[in-house]
């Protein structure tokens, strides 16, 4: 599957014991929280690093979660 977005960082879960800042993609389809698959699901230096960049990205969704097994920058 693949979904073309901004990557942003903001606070996911908000009021909840699972509340963090989290790398998400905002698409046309909704935001998800984005994982590179094998990584670190809480801190990827790899993720931050597309923080404010638009990317194609490749992977699968898994709930409210974006699995991405590769990328592009659009």
């Amino acid at each position: 599957m693949e979904r073309i977005g901004q990557v942003i960082c903001k606070p996911f879960a908000s009021g909840s014991k699972s509340e963090r800042p989290a790398v998400m993609l905002q698409t046309g389809e909704g935001e998800y929280v984005l994982r590179i698959q094998g990584g670190n699901p809480f801190h990827d230096p790899r993720l931050e690093e597309l923080v404010g960049k638009r990317i194609v990205a490749r992977g699968e969704v898994h709930g409210y979660t974006f699995l991405m097994k590769d990328w592009t920058e659009a």
